[in-house]
C-alpha cells in the first residue's frame, strides 16, 4: 500500500515519465491521496465503468481485471508512474454525481472489507 499518491493527467507517456524523480509539480494540477493501493484502485474504478453496479464484485473478478500499464519501469524506490486505461479519465469526467457516489460507495465497501471493518 502506498502512503502518498499523486494523481495527475499528462498529455502523453513521455511527459508522465519525465515526472518520475521530481513529481508532477503544479503544472499538472495533481490530486493527492494517501494510503491506497493505486493499481487495484484504478482497476476497481475501471471495472465499475465497464460494468456499473452498486454491488461489489467478487474479489476474484478484481484480481482478474487488467492492472494499469507502467509508464516507467517499477523500481524499489516507492515511485510508480501508471497510465490509466484510456476510457477511465473520460468516464470519470462525464460521470453523473449519482454514478460517482455509487462508485465511491462500492470502493469504500471493498476497502472496509479488505481491512476487516465491515
Amino acid at each position: 500500500m502506498a502512503h502518498d499518491i499523486v494523481f495527475f493527467l499528462a498529455p502523453d507517456d513521455e511527459t508522465a515519465a519525465a515526472t518520475y524523480l521530481g513529481g508532477p509539480g503544479r503544472a499538472f494540477e495533481p490530486v493527492p491521496c494517501h494510503f491506497i493501493e493505486t493499481d487495484t484502485a484504478i482497476a476497481e474504478w475501471d471495472m465499475y465503468f465497464e460494468e456499473p453496479s452498486a454491488e461489489v464484485p467478487p474479489l476474484e473478478q478484481l484480481h482478474g481485471w487488467p492492472l494499469p500499464d507502467w509508464v516507467t519501469a517499477p523500481l524499489n524506490d516507492g515511485v510508480e508512474v501508471f497510465a490509466l486505461p484510456r476510457r477511465l479519465p473520460r468516464a470519470l469526467a462525464s460521470a453523473s454525481s449519482a454514478e460517482l457516489e455509487e462508485l465511491a460507495d462500492r470502493w469504500t465497501t471493498r476497502l472496509k472489507s479488505a481491512d476487516g471493518t465491515t
